[in-house]
């Protein structure tokens, strides 16, 4: 089995990219000001070779709700072609 963890802290734009004022040059339109904020993260762990499916929201199981939520994100990403012509086809999350 394989395993990866990320951690990614909240990121807060009090100022937010408008554009490029030189695309010759690349200086943006407007400066960029962002806080990260670093007592809200969250953790991330993806295992792959395990024998079923499964998702595990701050250490519980996921509810049908929060797995419904995440398998439509997933979709919507792009990440599943083949889980989106399910859906197309009237198939069930």
């Amino acid at each position: 089995m394989s395993r990866a963890t990320a951690i990614a802290y909240a990121n807060i734009a009090l100022v937010k990219y408008w554009g490029k004022r030189d695309e010759a040059l690349l200086l943006p339109e407007a400066g960029s000001l962002s806080v990260a904020l670093d007592r809200l993260l969250t953790t991330t762990t993806v295992e792959l070779g395990v024998p079923e499916e499964s998702l595990r929201i701050d250490g519980r199981t996921a509810s049908d709700a929060e797995l419904r939520r995440a398998w439509l994100a997933k979709v919507q990403l792009g990440r599943d072609p083949e889980l989106e012509s399910s859906r197309e086809a009237g198939g069930r999350c």
